[in-house]
Protein backbone atom coordinates (compact mmCIF):
# COMPACT_ATOMS: atom_id res chain seq x y z
CA UNK A 1 0.00 0.00 0.00
CA UNK A 2 1.51 3.34 -1.09
CA UNK A 3 1.28 6.67 0.69
CA UNK A 4 -1.21 9.21 -0.59
CA UNK A 5 -2.27 12.48 1.04
CA UNK A 6 -5.92 13.18 1.70
CA UNK A 7 -6.89 15.61 -1.08
CA UNK A 8 -10.67 14.99 -0.90
CA UNK A 9 -11.62 17.48 1.80
CA UNK A 10 -13.54 20.05 -0.24
CA UNK A 11 -17.33 19.77 -0.16
CA UNK A 12 -18.98 18.95 -3.47
CA UNK A 13 -22.39 20.12 -4.66
CA UNK A 14 -24.03 16.88 -3.53
CA UNK A 15 -22.75 17.14 0.04
CA UNK A 16 -25.60 16.31 2.48
CA UNK A 17 -24.72 19.41 4.52
CA UNK A 18 -26.23 21.57 1.77
CA UNK A 19 -29.64 20.01 2.33
CA UNK A 20 -29.59 20.52 6.10
CA UNK A 21 -31.99 23.05 7.58
CA UNK A 22 -30.53 26.21 9.11
CA UNK A 23 -31.27 25.23 12.70
CA UNK A 24 -29.61 21.86 12.10
CA UNK A 25 -26.49 23.58 10.77
CA UNK A 26 -26.45 25.88 13.79
CA UNK A 27 -26.63 22.89 16.13
CA UNK A 28 -23.83 21.18 14.26
CA UNK A 29 -21.60 24.24 14.35
CA UNK A 30 -22.13 24.68 18.09
CA UNK A 31 -21.10 21.09 18.79
CA UNK A 32 -17.62 19.69 19.47
CA UNK A 33 -17.42 18.73 15.80
CA UNK A 34 -16.83 22.36 14.77
CA UNK A 35 -13.79 22.79 17.01
CA UNK A 36 -12.38 19.42 15.97
CA UNK A 37 -12.91 20.26 12.32
CA UNK A 38 -11.14 23.62 12.64
CA UNK A 39 -8.45 23.16 15.29
CA UNK A 40 -7.46 19.49 15.15
CA UNK A 41 -8.09 17.84 11.79
CA UNK A 42 -6.30 20.44 9.58
CA UNK A 43 -3.16 20.23 11.73
CA UNK A 44 -2.72 16.44 11.57
CA UNK A 45 0.52 15.92 9.69
CA UNK A 46 -0.05 13.04 7.28
CA UNK A 47 3.53 13.21 6.00
CA UNK A 48 4.78 12.07 9.40
CA UNK A 49 3.19 8.65 8.79
CA UNK A 50 4.50 8.27 5.25
CA UNK A 51 7.26 5.97 6.55
CA UNK A 52 4.85 3.15 7.41
CA UNK A 53 3.72 2.81 3.77
CA UNK A 54 5.37 1.49 0.62
CA UNK A 55 7.41 3.63 -1.75
CA UNK A 56 5.89 1.80 -4.73
CA UNK A 57 3.50 4.32 -6.28
CA UNK A 58 1.99 1.56 -8.42
CA UNK A 59 0.48 -0.15 -5.37
CA UNK A 60 -2.97 0.62 -3.98
CA UNK A 61 -3.10 4.03 -2.20
CA UNK A 62 -3.85 4.19 1.50
CA UNK A 63 -7.04 5.51 3.06
CA UNK A 64 -6.74 9.03 4.57
CA UNK A 65 -4.31 8.96 7.51
CA UNK A 66 -5.75 12.07 9.10
CA UNK A 67 -9.15 10.35 9.19
CA UNK A 68 -7.66 7.31 10.96
CA UNK A 69 -5.74 9.45 13.44
CA UNK A 70 -8.69 11.74 14.10
CA UNK A 71 -11.00 8.76 14.58
CA UNK A 72 -8.62 7.26 17.17
CA UNK A 73 -8.75 10.56 19.07
CA UNK A 74 -12.55 10.59 18.98
CA UNK A 75 -12.57 6.97 20.12
CA UNK A 76 -10.75 7.95 23.32
CA UNK A 77 -12.70 11.17 23.68
CA UNK A 78 -16.00 9.32 23.91
CA UNK A 79 -14.64 6.06 25.40
CA UNK A 80 -15.74 3.91 22.46
CA UNK A 81 -14.61 0.59 21.02
CA UNK A 82 -13.23 0.30 17.48
CA UNK A 83 -16.55 -1.00 16.18
CA UNK A 84 -18.59 1.70 17.92
CA UNK A 85 -16.45 4.56 16.67
CA UNK A 86 -16.54 3.08 13.14
CA UNK A 87 -20.36 2.99 13.31
CA UNK A 88 -20.33 6.57 14.55
CA UNK A 89 -18.37 7.68 11.50
CA UNK A 90 -20.74 5.87 9.17
CA UNK A 91 -24.02 7.05 10.73
CA UNK A 92 -23.23 10.25 12.69
CA UNK A 93 -22.86 13.43 10.66
CA UNK A 94 -20.92 15.07 13.50
CA UNK A 95 -18.08 12.58 13.08
CA UNK A 96 -18.13 13.08 9.31
CA UNK A 97 -18.14 16.85 9.73
CA UNK A 98 -15.25 16.71 12.21
CA UNK A 99 -13.19 14.51 9.86
CA UNK A 100 -14.18 16.31 6.61
CA UNK A 101 -15.78 13.22 5.08
CA UNK A 102 -19.35 14.45 4.53
CA UNK A 103 -18.82 14.45 0.74
CA UNK A 104 -17.45 10.90 0.62
CA UNK A 105 -19.72 8.41 -1.16
CA UNK A 106 -18.37 5.74 1.21
CA UNK A 107 -16.68 6.43 4.52
CA UNK A 108 -12.94 5.51 4.31
CA UNK A 109 -13.03 2.89 7.04
CA UNK A 110 -13.32 -0.89 7.23
CA UNK A 111 -13.51 -3.52 9.95
CA UNK A 112 -9.77 -3.81 10.60
CA UNK A 113 -8.60 -0.35 9.51
CA UNK A 114 -7.77 1.02 12.96
CA UNK A 115 -6.16 -2.22 14.10
CA UNK A 116 -3.95 -2.40 11.01
CA UNK A 117 -2.98 1.26 11.43
CA UNK A 118 -1.93 0.69 15.04
CA UNK A 119 -0.03 -2.48 14.11
CA UNK A 120 1.92 -0.64 11.39
CA UNK A 121 2.86 2.17 13.80
CA UNK A 122 3.87 -0.33 16.51
CA UNK A 123 6.02 -2.29 14.06
CA UNK A 124 7.77 0.88 12.92
CA UNK A 125 8.44 1.84 16.54
CA UNK A 126 9.89 -1.60 17.26
CA UNK A 127 12.20 -1.41 14.24
CA UNK A 128 13.28 2.25 14.41
CA UNK A 129 12.56 3.31 18.01
CA UNK A 130 10.48 6.23 16.74
CA UNK A 131 7.07 6.88 18.29
CA UNK A 132 5.03 8.54 15.51
CA UNK A 133 1.93 8.88 17.69
CA UNK A 134 3.87 10.67 20.43
CA UNK A 135 5.40 13.06 17.92
CA UNK A 136 2.00 13.90 16.45
CA UNK A 137 0.21 14.31 19.80
CA UNK A 138 2.90 16.66 21.08
CA UNK A 139 2.84 18.59 17.79
CA UNK A 140 -0.93 19.06 18.08
CA UNK A 141 -0.51 20.14 21.71
CA UNK A 142 1.83 22.94 20.60
CA UNK A 143 -0.77 24.05 18.04
CA UNK A 144 -3.45 24.08 20.75
CA UNK A 145 -1.18 26.09 23.06
CA UNK A 146 -0.69 28.69 20.30
CA UNK A 147 -4.43 28.80 19.66
CA UNK A 148 -5.01 29.54 23.35
CA UNK A 149 -2.04 31.93 23.44
CA UNK A 150 -0.32 30.21 26.37
CA UNK A 151 2.92 32.17 26.75
CA UNK A 152 3.60 31.64 30.45
CA UNK A 153 7.34 30.92 31.09
CA UNK A 154 6.39 28.08 33.45
CA UNK A 155 5.75 24.39 33.01
CA UNK A 156 5.00 21.65 35.56
CA UNK A 157 5.51 17.93 35.69
CA UNK A 158 4.07 14.88 37.42
CA UNK A 159 4.16 11.09 37.10
CA UNK A 160 1.86 8.18 37.83
CA UNK A 161 2.15 4.41 38.01
CA UNK A 162 0.21 2.58 35.27
CA UNK A 163 -0.79 -0.99 35.99
CA UNK A 164 -0.37 -3.65 33.34
CA UNK A 165 -3.50 -5.58 32.41
CA UNK A 166 -1.59 -8.82 32.94
CA UNK A 167 -2.21 -10.93 36.03
CA UNK A 168 0.28 -10.56 38.86
CA UNK A 169 1.89 -14.00 39.16
CA UNK A 170 3.63 -15.74 42.02
CA UNK A 171 7.15 -17.02 41.58
CA UNK A 172 5.85 -20.55 41.00
CA UNK A 173 3.39 -19.31 38.35
CA UNK A 174 6.10 -17.37 36.47
CA UNK A 175 8.42 -20.38 36.19
CA UNK A 176 5.58 -22.78 35.36
CA UNK A 177 4.18 -20.45 32.66
CA UNK A 178 7.55 -20.13 30.91
CA UNK A 179 8.05 -23.90 30.91
CA UNK A 180 4.50 -24.56 29.70
CA UNK A 181 4.71 -22.01 26.87
CA UNK A 182 8.05 -23.40 25.67
CA UNK A 183 6.74 -26.97 25.59
CA UNK A 184 3.62 -25.88 23.70
CA UNK A 185 5.76 -24.03 21.14
CA UNK A 186 8.01 -27.08 20.68
CA UNK A 187 4.96 -29.29 20.03
CA UNK A 188 3.53 -26.78 17.54
CA UNK A 189 6.75 -26.95 15.56
CA UNK A 190 6.80 -30.75 15.71
CA UNK A 191 10.09 -30.92 17.58
CA UNK A 192 11.24 -34.31 18.89
CA UNK A 193 13.84 -32.86 21.24
CA UNK A 194 11.78 -33.06 24.40
CA UNK A 195 11.43 -36.24 26.51
CA UNK A 196 7.92 -37.67 26.82
CA UNK A 197 7.68 -36.76 30.50
CA UNK A 198 7.26 -33.10 29.48
CA UNK A 199 3.90 -34.01 27.88
CA UNK A 200 2.30 -33.74 31.32
CA UNK A 201 2.48 -29.94 30.93
CA UNK A 202 0.07 -30.24 27.98
CA UNK A 203 -2.56 -32.13 29.94
CA UNK A 204 -5.73 -30.31 30.92
CA UNK A 205 -5.82 -29.57 34.63
CA UNK A 206 -2.07 -30.00 35.23
CA UNK A 207 -1.60 -26.26 35.78
CA UNK A 208 -4.38 -26.11 38.37
CA UNK A 209 -3.12 -29.23 40.15
CA UNK A 210 0.41 -27.85 40.32
CA UNK A 211 -0.30 -24.26 41.30
CA UNK A 212 -3.74 -23.81 42.79
CA UNK A 213 -4.43 -27.16 44.41
CA UNK A 214 -1.22 -27.44 46.38
CA UNK A 215 -0.82 -26.76 50.08
CA UNK A 216 1.59 -24.14 51.36
CA UNK A 217 4.00 -26.79 52.61
CA UNK A 218 4.27 -28.21 49.07
CA UNK A 219 5.06 -24.93 47.31
CA UNK A 220 8.81 -24.98 47.95
CA UNK A 221 9.24 -28.58 46.76
CA UNK A 222 7.17 -27.89 43.62
CA UNK A 223 9.20 -24.75 42.99
CA UNK A 224 12.42 -26.78 43.05
CA UNK A 225 10.93 -29.49 40.80
CA UNK A 226 9.62 -27.08 38.16
CA UNK A 227 12.87 -25.13 38.20
CA UNK A 228 14.73 -28.36 37.40
CA UNK A 229 12.38 -28.91 34.45
CA UNK A 230 12.99 -25.32 33.33
CA UNK A 231 16.76 -25.77 33.44
CA UNK A 232 16.62 -29.09 31.59
CA UNK A 233 14.42 -27.50 28.93
CA UNK A 234 16.76 -24.50 28.73
CA UNK A 235 19.86 -26.64 28.07
CA UNK A 236 18.05 -29.03 25.68
CA UNK A 237 16.91 -26.25 23.36
CA UNK A 238 20.02 -24.09 23.60
CA UNK A 239 21.72 -23.86 20.19
CA UNK A 240 18.77 -25.36 18.24
CA UNK A 241 16.26 -23.71 15.90
CA UNK A 242 13.81 -23.42 18.80
CA UNK A 243 16.25 -21.08 20.54
CA UNK A 244 15.19 -18.35 18.07
CA UNK A 245 11.58 -18.38 19.28
CA UNK A 246 10.14 -15.73 21.58
CA UNK A 247 9.12 -18.39 24.10
CA UNK A 248 12.71 -19.59 24.48
CA UNK A 249 13.90 -16.00 24.94
CA UNK A 250 11.37 -15.63 27.75
CA UNK A 251 12.48 -18.95 29.26
CA UNK A 252 16.11 -17.82 29.06
CA UNK A 253 15.29 -14.50 30.70
CA UNK A 254 13.35 -16.24 33.47
CA UNK A 255 16.26 -18.60 34.15
CA UNK A 256 18.59 -15.62 34.50
CA UNK A 257 16.13 -13.82 36.79
CA UNK A 258 15.21 -16.70 39.08
CA UNK A 259 18.43 -18.72 39.35
CA UNK A 260 22.09 -18.20 40.13
CA UNK A 261 25.27 -20.23 39.73
CA UNK A 262 26.61 -21.66 42.99
CA UNK A 263 29.60 -24.04 42.90
CA UNK A 264 29.26 -24.28 39.08
CA UNK A 265 25.63 -25.35 39.41
CA UNK A 266 22.44 -23.38 38.85
CA UNK A 267 19.98 -23.15 41.71
CA UNK A 268 17.10 -20.92 42.82
CA UNK A 269 17.92 -17.42 44.03
CA UNK A 270 16.65 -16.28 47.42
CA UNK A 271 13.40 -14.38 46.84
CA UNK A 272 14.88 -11.13 48.22
CA UNK A 273 17.60 -11.12 45.56
CA UNK A 274 15.24 -11.13 42.57
CA UNK A 275 15.42 -7.83 40.69
CA UNK A 276 12.34 -5.60 40.18
CA UNK A 277 13.22 -5.70 36.46
CA UNK A 278 12.74 -9.47 36.36
CA UNK A 279 10.03 -11.07 34.22
CA UNK A 280 6.67 -10.54 35.95
CA UNK A 281 4.42 -12.26 33.44
CA UNK A 282 5.29 -13.87 30.06
CA UNK A 283 2.27 -12.16 28.49
CA UNK A 284 3.76 -8.71 29.22
CA UNK A 285 7.57 -8.95 29.17
CA UNK A 286 8.03 -5.16 29.43
CA UNK A 287 6.18 -4.83 32.75
CA UNK A 288 8.33 -4.45 35.87
CA UNK A 289 7.72 -4.41 39.62
CA UNK A 290 7.85 -1.30 41.77
CA UNK A 291 7.08 -0.30 45.32
CA UNK A 292 6.34 3.43 45.67
CA UNK A 293 5.57 4.37 49.24
CA UNK A 294 2.89 1.95 50.41
CA UNK A 295 1.78 1.18 46.84
CA UNK A 296 3.12 -1.76 44.83
CA UNK A 297 2.42 -2.49 41.20
CA UNK A 298 3.40 -4.37 38.07
CA UNK A 299 3.47 -2.30 34.93
CA UNK A 300 4.74 1.10 33.83
CA UNK A 301 5.11 4.70 34.89
CA UNK A 302 3.84 7.67 32.89
CA UNK A 303 5.25 11.19 32.97
CA UNK A 304 3.38 14.30 31.83
CA UNK A 305 4.52 17.90 31.30
CA UNK A 306 1.99 20.73 31.29
CA UNK A 307 2.27 24.19 29.78
CA UNK A 308 -0.16 26.54 31.52
CA UNK A 309 -1.23 30.06 32.39
CA UNK A 310 -3.92 31.48 34.68
CA UNK A 311 -6.76 30.32 32.38
CA UNK A 312 -5.57 27.46 30.21
CA UNK A 313 -3.33 24.40 30.33
CA UNK A 314 -2.09 21.88 27.81
CA UNK A 315 -0.09 18.63 28.07
CA UNK A 316 2.83 19.34 25.75
CA UNK A 317 5.05 16.33 26.60
CA UNK A 318 4.47 12.83 27.89
CA UNK A 319 6.31 9.53 28.16
CA UNK A 320 5.79 5.95 29.31
CA UNK A 321 8.54 3.71 30.65
CA UNK A 322 8.83 0.55 32.80
CA UNK A 323 7.92 1.51 36.36
CA UNK A 324 11.52 1.16 37.56
CA UNK A 325 12.30 4.31 35.54
CA UNK A 326 13.01 6.99 38.16
CA UNK A 327 11.54 10.49 38.28
CA UNK A 328 15.04 11.92 38.00
CA UNK A 329 15.56 10.09 34.70
CA UNK A 330 12.28 11.58 33.45
CA UNK A 331 13.49 14.99 34.64
CA UNK A 332 16.74 14.65 32.69
CA UNK A 333 14.85 13.53 29.56
CA UNK A 334 12.54 16.57 29.74
CA UNK A 335 15.40 19.02 30.31
CA UNK A 336 17.35 17.67 27.35
CA UNK A 337 14.27 17.67 25.13
CA UNK A 338 13.42 21.27 26.03
CA UNK A 339 16.92 22.36 25.04
CA UNK A 340 18.35 25.82 25.54
CA UNK A 341 15.81 28.54 26.29
CA UNK A 342 16.20 32.13 25.14
CA UNK A 343 14.38 33.40 28.23
CA UNK A 344 14.33 31.74 31.68
CA UNK A 345 11.89 28.84 31.90
CA UNK A 346 10.61 27.75 35.33
CA UNK A 347 9.98 24.03 35.72
CA UNK A 348 7.99 23.24 38.89
CA UNK A 349 8.55 19.68 40.07
CA UNK A 350 8.21 17.34 43.01
CA UNK A 351 11.29 16.68 45.13
CA UNK A 352 11.74 13.22 43.59
CA UNK A 353 12.54 14.89 40.24
CA UNK A 354 15.26 17.06 41.73
CA UNK A 355 18.99 16.65 42.24
CA UNK A 356 21.86 19.11 42.31
CA UNK A 357 23.30 17.62 39.11
CA UNK A 358 19.97 18.04 37.30
CA UNK A 359 19.65 21.61 38.57
CA UNK A 360 23.09 22.35 37.14
CA UNK A 361 22.19 20.72 33.80
CA UNK A 362 18.97 22.74 33.67
CA UNK A 363 20.75 26.01 34.51
CA UNK A 364 23.08 25.48 31.53
CA UNK A 365 19.97 25.50 29.33
CA UNK A 366 18.44 28.54 31.08
CA UNK A 367 15.87 26.32 32.84
CA UNK A 368 15.23 26.90 36.55
CA UNK A 369 14.04 23.89 38.56
CA UNK A 370 11.53 24.75 41.29
CA UNK A 371 11.08 21.72 43.59
CA UNK A 372 8.17 21.80 46.04
CA UNK A 373 10.19 19.70 48.50
CA UNK A 374 13.56 17.99 48.72
CA UNK A 375 14.25 14.31 49.22
CA UNK A 376 16.89 13.02 51.63
CA UNK A 377 17.66 13.93 55.21
CA UNK A 378 20.04 16.47 56.66
CA UNK A 379 22.66 15.30 59.13
CA UNK A 380 21.70 17.24 62.26
CA UNK A 381 25.33 17.25 63.44
CA UNK A 382 26.35 19.37 60.43
CA UNK A 383 26.00 23.12 60.55
CA UNK A 384 24.38 24.96 57.67
CA UNK A 385 25.18 28.39 56.27
CA UNK A 386 27.41 27.68 53.29
CA UNK A 387 24.90 29.33 50.95
CA UNK A 388 25.93 32.74 52.36
CA UNK A 389 29.56 32.41 51.31
CA UNK A 390 30.69 34.47 48.32
CA UNK A 391 31.69 31.81 45.77
CA UNK A 392 32.62 32.29 42.14
CA UNK A 393 31.04 29.27 40.45
CA UNK A 394 32.88 29.79 37.17
CA UNK A 395 36.39 29.74 38.71
CA UNK A 396 35.30 27.58 41.68
CA UNK A 397 36.88 30.00 44.13
CA UNK A 398 35.74 31.00 47.62
CA UNK A 399 36.05 34.80 47.62
CA UNK A 400 34.78 35.65 51.11
CA UNK A 401 32.82 34.37 54.10
CA UNK A 402 29.44 35.88 55.13
CA UNK A 403 31.38 38.40 57.29
CA UNK A 404 33.31 39.48 54.16
CA UNK A 405 36.61 37.96 55.35
CA UNK A 406 38.79 36.72 52.49
CA UNK A 407 40.32 33.25 52.84
CA UNK A 408 44.06 32.63 53.13
CA UNK A 409 43.77 30.00 50.39
CA UNK A 410 41.06 28.48 48.26
CA UNK A 411 40.93 25.54 45.86
CA UNK A 412 38.45 23.12 44.35
CA UNK A 413 39.10 19.39 44.05
CA UNK A 414 36.89 16.33 43.46
CA UNK A 415 33.72 18.39 43.68
CA UNK A 416 34.72 19.99 47.00
CA UNK A 417 35.53 23.57 47.97
CA UNK A 418 38.47 23.77 50.37
CA UNK A 419 39.28 27.15 51.90
CA UNK A 420 41.30 28.25 54.95
CA UNK A 421 40.64 31.35 57.05
CA UNK A 422 42.77 33.19 59.61
CA UNK A 423 41.67 31.80 62.98
CA UNK A 424 42.55 35.01 64.83
CA UNK A 425 40.02 36.88 62.68
CA UNK A 426 37.44 34.10 62.95
CA UNK A 427 37.68 33.99 66.75
CA UNK A 428 36.64 37.65 66.95
CA UNK A 429 33.79 37.29 64.44
CA UNK A 430 30.31 37.87 65.94
CA UNK A 431 28.92 35.12 63.67
CA UNK A 432 31.42 32.51 64.88
CA UNK A 433 28.89 30.40 66.81
CA UNK A 434 26.74 29.81 63.74
CA UNK A 435 29.60 29.54 61.25
CA UNK A 436 30.12 26.10 59.62
CA UNK A 437 33.89 26.68 59.28
CA UNK A 438 35.83 24.14 61.37
CA UNK A 439 38.16 25.48 64.05
CA UNK A 440 41.78 24.23 63.80
CA UNK A 441 45.11 25.19 65.39
CA UNK A 442 46.80 27.04 62.53
CA UNK A 443 43.83 28.08 60.39
CA UNK A 444 40.12 27.43 60.29
CA UNK A 445 38.95 25.05 57.55
CA UNK A 446 35.98 25.26 55.24
CA UNK A 447 35.45 22.01 53.30
CA UNK A 448 32.12 21.40 51.60
CA UNK A 449 30.85 19.76 48.43
CA UNK A 450 29.39 21.79 45.59
CA UNK A 451 26.18 19.74 45.85
CA UNK A 452 25.70 20.67 49.49
CA UNK A 453 26.10 24.38 48.74
CA UNK A 454 23.58 24.19 45.91
CA UNK A 455 21.13 22.30 48.12
CA UNK A 456 21.42 24.92 50.86
CA UNK A 457 20.77 27.66 48.31
CA UNK A 458 17.57 25.89 47.27
CA UNK A 459 16.54 25.42 50.91
CA UNK A 460 17.16 29.12 51.54
CA UNK A 461 15.07 30.04 48.48
CA UNK A 462 12.23 27.81 49.68
CA UNK A 463 11.83 30.07 52.71
CA UNK A 464 10.95 33.04 50.51
CA UNK A 465 7.39 33.99 49.63
CA UNK A 466 8.28 34.66 45.99
CA UNK A 467 9.51 31.09 45.61
CA UNK A 468 6.22 29.60 46.75
CA UNK A 469 4.21 31.85 44.46
CA UNK A 470 5.75 29.81 41.65
CA UNK A 471 6.04 26.43 43.41
CA UNK A 472 2.39 26.35 44.48
CA UNK A 473 1.30 26.41 40.84
CA UNK A 474 2.49 22.84 40.45
CA UNK A 475 -0.63 21.65 42.30
CA UNK A 476 -2.65 22.05 39.10
CA UNK A 477 -1.03 19.02 37.46
CA UNK A 478 -1.53 16.67 40.42
CA UNK A 479 -5.16 16.00 39.49
CA UNK A 480 -4.20 14.58 36.09
CA UNK A 481 -3.40 11.03 37.35
CA UNK A 482 -6.89 10.84 38.84
CA UNK A 483 -8.44 11.95 35.53
CA UNK A 484 -6.50 9.32 33.61
CA UNK A 485 -7.63 6.61 36.03
CA UNK A 486 -11.29 7.59 36.48
CA UNK A 487 -12.27 8.84 33.04
CA UNK A 488 -9.77 7.15 30.74
CA UNK A 489 -9.28 3.84 32.58
CA UNK A 490 -5.50 3.99 32.19
CA UNK A 491 -4.95 1.01 34.51
CA UNK A 492 -7.00 -1.32 32.31
CA UNK A 493 -5.58 -0.91 28.84
CA UNK A 494 -6.73 -3.60 26.37
CA UNK A 495 -3.13 -4.10 25.22
CA UNK A 496 0.15 -5.25 26.75
CA UNK A 497 3.72 -4.24 26.09
CA UNK A 498 5.44 -0.87 26.43
CA UNK A 499 5.10 0.29 22.80
CA UNK A 500 1.41 -0.58 22.48
CA UNK A 501 0.58 0.88 25.89
CA UNK A 502 2.34 4.13 25.00
CA UNK A 503 0.27 4.39 21.81
CA UNK A 504 -2.97 4.15 23.79
CA UNK A 505 -1.70 6.61 26.40
CA UNK A 506 -0.90 9.08 23.62
CA UNK A 507 -4.44 9.01 22.29
CA UNK A 508 -5.82 9.56 25.79
CA UNK A 509 -3.50 12.56 26.21
CA UNK A 510 -4.72 13.89 22.87
CA UNK A 511 -8.35 13.51 23.98
CA UNK A 512 -7.64 15.38 27.24
CA UNK A 513 -5.97 18.21 25.32
CA UNK A 514 -8.91 18.50 22.93
CA UNK A 515 -11.39 18.67 25.82
CA UNK A 516 -9.35 21.46 27.36
CA UNK A 517 -9.24 23.29 24.04
CA UNK A 518 -13.02 23.12 23.63
CA UNK A 519 -13.60 24.22 27.21
CA UNK A 520 -11.28 27.21 26.84
CA UNK A 521 -12.76 28.30 23.51
CA UNK A 522 -16.29 27.95 24.85
CA UNK A 523 -15.68 29.74 28.16
CA UNK A 524 -13.56 32.60 26.84
CA UNK A 525 -16.30 34.82 25.46
CA UNK A 526 -13.88 37.70 24.91
CA UNK A 527 -11.76 35.96 22.28
CA UNK A 528 -12.31 36.10 18.53
CA UNK A 529 -13.44 32.50 18.17
CA UNK A 530 -17.14 33.20 17.58
CA UNK A 531 -16.46 35.99 15.10
CA UNK A 532 -14.15 33.53 13.36
CA UNK A 533 -16.98 30.99 13.14
CA UNK A 534 -19.30 33.67 11.76
CA UNK A 535 -16.86 34.65 9.03
CA UNK A 536 -16.37 30.97 8.21
CA UNK A 537 -20.10 30.50 7.74
CA UNK A 538 -20.29 33.53 5.46
CA UNK A 539 -17.46 32.08 3.35
CA UNK A 540 -19.27 28.74 3.24
CA UNK A 541 -22.46 30.48 2.03
CA UNK A 542 -20.47 32.34 -0.62
CA UNK A 543 -18.86 29.06 -1.73
CA UNK A 544 -22.24 27.34 -2.06
CA UNK A 545 -23.71 30.27 -3.99
CA UNK A 546 -20.82 30.32 -6.45
CA UNK A 547 -21.31 26.61 -7.11
CA UNK A 548 -25.00 27.11 -7.89
CA UNK A 549 -24.21 29.94 -10.31
CA UNK A 550 -21.66 27.79 -12.13
CA UNK A 551 -24.16 24.95 -12.46
CA UNK A 552 -26.77 27.26 -14.01
CA UNK A 553 -24.27 28.59 -16.56
CA UNK A 554 -23.29 25.10 -17.59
Amino acid sequence: MSFCRNTSQQMNIFDPLHSMRNWEKERLQKSWAEQFSEFVFPFINEDRFKVIYSDNIASRPNNPINVYFGLLLLKELFNQSDETVMDSLIFDVRYQYALHTTSFEKQPISKHSLTNFRVAITKYNDEHNVDLIKEEIESLAKCHAKTLNINNPMIRMDSLMVSSSCKRLSRLEIIFSCVERMIQEAKRQGSSLLPERFNVYLEEGHRNDTIYRSQDKDVESKLVTITKDALELYYLIEGTMLAETDDYKLLSRMVGDQTQIVNEKRELKPAKEISPTSLQNPTDPDATYRKKGKTTGVGYTANVVETFDDKNRMITQYDLQPNVYSDQRFSKDVIEKLGHQETPLYLTIDGAYYSEDLAKLAAEKNIILIPTNLTGRRNNSEKAGYENFDIDEETHTVKACPAQQKPISSNFKDGKYIARFDNTVCNQCPQRENCPVLKQKKSNLMMVTEKKINREKVEASMKKEEYWEIANKRAGVEGLPSVLRRKYNIDNLPVRGLVRSKLWLGMKIGAINFKRLVKSLTNDLTNDYFSFILSKNLKLFHFQSSIVIKVVIL
